[in-house]
């Protein structure tokens, strides 16, 4: 009977391929009691490869850190200058805003002048009409209190024109007061426009800061455009009068550089009341404001005027200005031609209500 042989053994798992590489374990438990490390061929090899790669990335991180203190220097450098850029455009747009506000002083300087120089000139000519009256009087009355011959006063009173100077020193006198009276009301508006408090908002009379800004403007370029003024309303708005007095004589003052070249050239103010809002309307019938350009007259230092007639910031200050006072200035379309602005200021609410044709 043949002998049992035994089953075939099968090898083991894992039998026949490499040995997998053993993970690095932790260096503090093969740490000796002399400080030494104990690590077998494997180990130490693997140990090698990890303080390896660990010294690349040290470098890494060391030539990483050197270019982001690089490139820190450079951004702080392009931040200062930036700073230094930002800081000389404040300046300048600051200088270009003073320019501008002298330039409205100019204006209303040249209005003022302008306006004074009738009354002035009216009361000069008076003032010297009434010393020769008071010369002729003198030399009368002299006559008589010598006691001359009635034949030779009445002949020296003819001839001295007494009695024409008589009639004529009432409406003379009268003539010089109200010269002085229309100084002493211009006077009045300047100090009204130039000596409130900047802030306050009192009851601005929207009719006489429209009547003598358009006017003060008209005078101040000599202008031969028809100016109209219709303010048959007497809507009131609440604000500081001096501010609304600038916007107005910009508005003008543009309107009648806008008609300069026109041949019959026509500005027109008028103020209407819609709501609760008062409208102030400046209407040219110069070539008007291009489509294209409409959306960039009121940007700061955007103009079409020639270089050096104008700073682009009229519009500006004057956009800024009705904001502060909760309004607003827009270009509107006009069916006839031109251009036309409309100021919008919310009313005077503790003012009796504003009725067109009142």
């Amino acid at each position: 009977m043949p002998t049992e042989r035994p089953p075939p053994r099968r090898p083991p798992p894992g039998a026949g391929r490499a040995k997998p590489r053993q993970r690095p374990k932790n260096l503090i438990a093969h740490v000796t009691r002399d400080g030494e490390i104990s690590l077998d061929g494997d180990q130490e090899e693997m140990w090698v490869e990890v303080i390896g790669r660990i010294d690349e990335v040290y470098s890494d991180l060391l030539r990483y850190e050197t270019d982001l203190e690089q490139k820190n220097a450079a951004l702080e450098d392009a931040y200062a200058a930036l700073d230094r850029a930002h800081r000389d455009l404040q300046q300048a747009q600051r200088t270009l805003v003073e320019q501008e506000k002298m330039a409205s002083i100019g204006r209303l300087v040249a209005g003022v002048a302008h306006e004074l120089n009738n009354p002035i000139s009216f009361v000069y000519g008076n003032i010297h009409a009434l010393d020769r009256y008071r010369r002729s009087l003198e030399a009368y009355l002299a006559e008589v209190h010598a006691g001359g011959a009635p034949d030779d006063l009445a002949r020296l009173r003819r001839d001295l024109k007494i009695d024409p100077l008589l009639a004529d020193l009432g409406p003379l006198i009268e003539g010089t007061l109200e010269g002085a009276v229309r100084i002493s009301d211009i006077v009045r508006n300047l100090r009204r426009l130039s000596f409130g408090n900047p802030g306050e908002r009192r009851p601005i009379d929207l009719e006489a800061v429209i009547r003598t800004a358009a006017q003060w403007a008209q005078r101040a370029k000599n202008s031969r455009a028809a100016l109209t003024i219709d303010a048959s309303t007497r809507a009131r708005a609440k604000g500081d009068e001096g501010q609304i007095h600038q916007v107005v004589v910009n508005l003008v003052d543009n309107a009648l550089d806008a008609v300069a070249g026109v041949s019959r050239p026509a500005v027109a103010v008028s103020l209407t009341a819609e709501g609760d809002d008062v409208l102030i309307t400046v209407a040219d019938n110069g070539p008007g404001i291009a489509p294209a350009i409409t959306d960039k007259i009121f940007e700061p230092f955007f103009t079409t005027k020639p270089v050096g007639q104008g700073t682009g910031l009229g519009l500006w200050i004057s956009y800024a200005i009705a904001a502060e006072h909760g309004g607003s200035l827009a270009h509107v379309a006009r069916p006839g031609g031109g251009a036309c602005l409309v100021l919008r200021l919310p009313a005077d609410r503790a003012a009796p209500r504003a009725t067109d044709g009142a």
